[in-house]
């Protein structure tokens, strides 16, 4: 197929030499380029359409294409070719497709070498180009406007307190209690920035919160609040049980009830008859009480007390948290959050769980619960399963007082073996001394040397009562058995004498 091709472009220059030769005065060959886009981002796609026509049908075209491969990486299209054609077509786009590598200026030039009308008239060639502006999404970012303010804002009924600043955030409103919708208008100060929240809204009694928000080209935005207040006839003021001065909703469709378990209903306030909301299974009214912004929330009306409405979801399970009741001694009061509601619920510091008092809004029935923090889990406490760790714990606390009794047993042992050990090593010591001083002498002849006194003294301080008596029984045989020599020599020279005689 190259092959062909390149004896085709052959030929056709040859056809354009032999024409330009015939015939020198040649006709101009049109060419346009067009983009996708003039301006990218770096990793985008631009796709660049290069066009040639001319008044007669068209015989041969020969182009090239050029680009910088350090700022585009060509994706489709052929950079160089030679088209031929039947006769009729007049003119012919090439399409190429890029993708942006890097930031900076680049320039794609599209060049006609050869051309031939179908009579094969050498037409005039030229080159077009298409320059790109390539941007990373940081400078596409930078140059979008920051301009998130109004020009201006307006209420169709009350005035605005303060008067409006674009600067100011916050303002209000008071109007009369017959006016239920109010219209807020105003203008952005930047056209290319969009604001939501200019429209008609329904006004209920007490303060409405109006939130305005303008929003930049970047992102960046700003909120404008106005906080309508629609006089109320006859209010009901209250205080609940946790020292908060609230108005008592008197309209029922401002009342969502929380869950399934709750109907319609109405309760007495005072000499006024005000919606609430009902729970058959726990005998529980909810009102709606609302504060000085206009938000409201429910209480549980009881005994003309107002309670703040809590409820605890897991998974079918709903239960609405009650007062201590039933908790075993050893747990300690603490304050915790379940599913961002803050209720009391009571530890012990040996268990990872917590115990909390609930009534279960559908049954009605009021249970000691045991939560588990870290699975977010509920159920039931068995207080035998309770009785049951106790026993456990304190077989567990005698165990461990009989294992610290045997040991401390076993140390004294120990200790009366150790001291008896080194007065047996003392004595055994002494009584190696007093066979080592007694073998100094020879109690079985008469040629034996006899303990002299100082010694046997010597011995007699140093020793025990029983080796004293021993050493003194020793001296007096000593002294004998020098005695009865003495005696012996004294007989014999007596003999000897009488022998002479």
């Amino acid at each position: 197929m190259k092959k062909i091709k390149n004896i085709l472009i052959v030929f056709l220059m040859a056809i354009v030499f032999v024409s330009n030769y015939i015939k020198t005065d040649a006709a101009t060959l049109s060419l346009s380029a067009t983009a996708s886009t003039t301006s990218t981002v770096v990793g985008n796609t631009i796709t660049i359409t290069f066009k040639y026509s001319y008044t007669k049908p068209l015989g041969a075209v020969v182009y090239a294409m050029s680009y910088d491969s350090n700022y585009l990486t060509l994706t489709s299209g052929t950079q160089s070719n030679a088209l031929s054609y039947t006769g009729s077509q007049k003119s012919d786009s090439i399409k190429f497709t890029f993708k942006a590598k890097k930031k900076g200026e680049t320039t794609v030039k599209f060049k006609i070498n050869e051309a031939l009308d179908f009579d094969f008239n050498a037409l005039s060639a030229g080159s077009v180009s298409k320059t790109i502006t390539i941007k990373t999404q940081a400078d596409i970012e930078a140059s979008y406007s920051k301009n998130n303010n109004l020009s201006s804002l307006k209420i169709s009924q009350g005035t605005l307190s303060p008067e409006f600043n674009k600067n100011t955030l916050e303002y209000s409103a008071t109007v009369e209690n017959n006016v239920t919708k109010i219209t807020v208008s105003g203008s952005k100060e930047d056209s290319k920035s969009y604001v939501d929240g200019l429209k008609e809204y329904e006004l209920e009694e007490g303060t409405n919160k109006i939130s305005i928000k303008v929003t930049a080209q970047n992102g960046s935005a700003k909120t404008y609040v106005i906080n309508v207040t629609r006089k109320e006839l006859d209010p009901i003021n209250v205080k609940t049980e946790d020292g908060l001065d609230l108005k008592v909703v008197r309209k029922s469709e401002l009342l969502k009830s929380p869950n399934k378990y709750y109907t319609e209903s109405k309760v007495t306030i005072g000499e006024n008859e005000v919606p609430a909301l009902y729970n058959e299974s726990t005998k529980t009214y909810l009102v709606g009480l609302r504060n000085e912004d206009g938000d409201i929330s429910l209480y549980i009306y009881k005994n003309n007390k107002y309670y703040k409405y809590k409820e605890l979801s897991f998974n079918s399970i709903i239960i609405i948290p009650s007062d201590k009741k039933d908790i075993p001694q050893d747990y300690t009061e603490e304050k915790i959050k379940i599913n961002d509601i803050e209720v009391i619920a009571y530890k012990n510091k040996n268990s990872n769980y917590y115990l909390l008092n609930g009534i279960n809004i559908e049954t009605g029935k009021e249970n000691l619960y045991q939560y588990d923090k870290e699975e977010k889990t509920l159920q039931i406490f068995n207080k035998e399963t309770l009785n049951k760790i106790e026993e456990l714990k304190e077989k567990e606390n005698n165990y461990l007082y009989i294992i610290i009794g045997l040991g401390s047993l076993l140390i004294i042992t120990y200790i009366v073996i150790l001291i008896s050990s080194l007065k047996g090593s003392k004595k055994r010591k002494k009584n190696d001394s007093l066979e080592k001083k007694k073998s100094d002498f020879d109690f079985g002849d008469n040629n034996t040397s006899i303990m002299d006194v100082e010694t046997i003294d010597e011995f007699k301080d140093n020793s025990n009562e029983e080796i004293k008596e021993e050493i003194e029984n020793t001296s007096t045989l000593q002294v004998k058995k020098r005695k009865r020599k003495k005696d012996s020599k004294d007989i014999e020279q007596n003999n000897k004498k009488d022998d002479t005689i």
